[in-house]
């Protein structure tokens, strides 16, 4: 599990780089910055909070969820 850990990490920092994928209007980029899918559903605004480079499709939730689910994780982060 840990590699796992690192691995999200690790594509998470990758992520951050000026990269054309977080200058995508179809991803979120202070979820990617997390670490997240990021992909954003572009009729609704719903967004994919599942990691990034997940496996099968996306799992859409409400763009106040997913803000929720990033202000939890750098909150989490500080401790």
């Amino acid at each position: 599990m840990g590699t796992l850990a690192k691995w999200s990490t690790d594509a998470a920092a990758r992520r951050t780089a000026d990269t054309s994928e977080m200058h995508n209007a179809s991803v979120d980029e202070d979820l990617a910055r997390a670490g997240e899918c990021a992909q954003v559903h572009l009729p609704t605004g719903r967004m994919c909070t599942l990691p990034h480079g997940h496996k099968g499709s996306c799992e859409f939730i409400s763009a106040d969820a997913a803000y929720a689910s990033l202000a939890r994780y750098r909150t989490d982060e500080r401790r």
